[in-house]
C-alpha cells in the first residue's frame, strides 16, 4: 500500500523537475536566442532571428556533446524557417561579427513545413540522420516573478 503513494510522489516530481529544466536563453554571437526546440530525443536547439545586413537570416545553436559548447550556424537565406543549410560559424569578439568556419564538418538541414493537420513541422538532417523536432516556443519570461515573487532571502 506505501507504495503507490511513493510512485505518485515520485512521478510529480519528475513532471516538476522536467517543467523547471526550462533551458536559459543563450547569447548566440552577439544575439540573444529567443526561440528553442528539442531535436530527437535530446538535441536542444535556440534559435535567433538575425539583425541588419543579415536581417531574415537565422542562427541556430546546438550544445556540442564533446565540447559542452554551444555551436552556431547560420542559414544560408532569408527561409523564414523554413527548410535551409546552415553552416558553422564563430562570433569573432574583436569584430562583433560572425564569421563563416572552414571545417571538414558538413552544413546541417534545419527547418520546418507548414502542414495542413500540425501547422509547421521540424526537422534537423545531421549528415543522414534525420531527427523530428518538437513546435519551436519562446522561453518563458520571468519577468514578472523576479519583480514580485518570493526570494530565497524573504523573510516569512
Amino acid at each position: 500500500m506505501v507504495r503507490r503513494p511513493l510512485l505518485f510522489a515520485m512521478l510529480v516530481g519528475c513532471i516538476t523537475t522536467a517543467w523547471a529544466a526550462e533551458p536559459t536563453p543563450a547569447m548566440l554571437g552577439n544575439i540573444t536566442a529567443t526561440l528553442h526546440q528539442t531535436c530527437g530525443k535530446q538535441i536542444f536547439i535556440q534559435v535567433a532571428e538575425m539583425k541588419g545586413a543579415d536581417a531574415g537570416r537565422t542562427i541556430i545553436g546546438i550544445k556540442n556533446n564533446q565540447t559542452g559548447d554551444i555551436d552556431l550556424f547560420t542559414s544560408f537565406s532569408a527561409s523564414n524557417k523554413q527548410y535551409d543549410k546552415y553552416q558553422p560559424v564563430t562570433f569573432d569578439n574583436l569584430s562583433k561579427t560572425l564569421v563563416a568556419m572552414e571545417s571538414e564538418r558538413p552544413p546541417i538541414v534545419w527547418g520546418g513545413a507548414m502542414t495542413n493537420l500540425k501547422g509547421m513541422e521540424y526537422s534537423l538532417a545531421l549528415g543522414s540522420h534525420v531527427y523530428q523536432c518538437s513546435k519551436l516556443v519562446p522561453f518563458e519570461s520571468e519577468v514578472a516573478n523576479d519583480l514580485y515573487g518570493e526570494t530565497d532571502t524573504t523573510a516569512h
